[in-house]
């Protein structure tokens, strides 16, 4: 009975020690980074989005400039009778 208890508080304390080590580092991570600079992994992040924003935008300028092109082809075209 009693190397069950030693046990259990043993339990109890390698727990309450992860906790307490996991809360140290994280507070000692969030000391190193001020709020509005950008870390190494947004900077990418963001680099990667901006790469992709500007495909799509010429992707969207060669669409719309196919569309204008057919819109006034069909309207140069003579109506047909149907």
């Amino acid at each position: 009975m009693a190397g069950r208890v030693v046990a259990t508080v043993v339990v109890v304390v390698l727990i309450v020690g992860v906790i307490a080590a996991g809360y140290i580092t994280s507070r000692r991570r969030a000391d190193r980074v001020r709020p509005g600079q950008p870390d190494r992994v947004s900077e990418t992040v963001v680099a990667e989005l901006m790469d992709e924003l500007r495909k799509a935008q010429a992707e969207a300028a060669y669409w719309k400039t196919t569309a204008e092109r057919l819109q006034r082809r069909i309207d140069a075209s003579p109506p047909s009778d149907g």
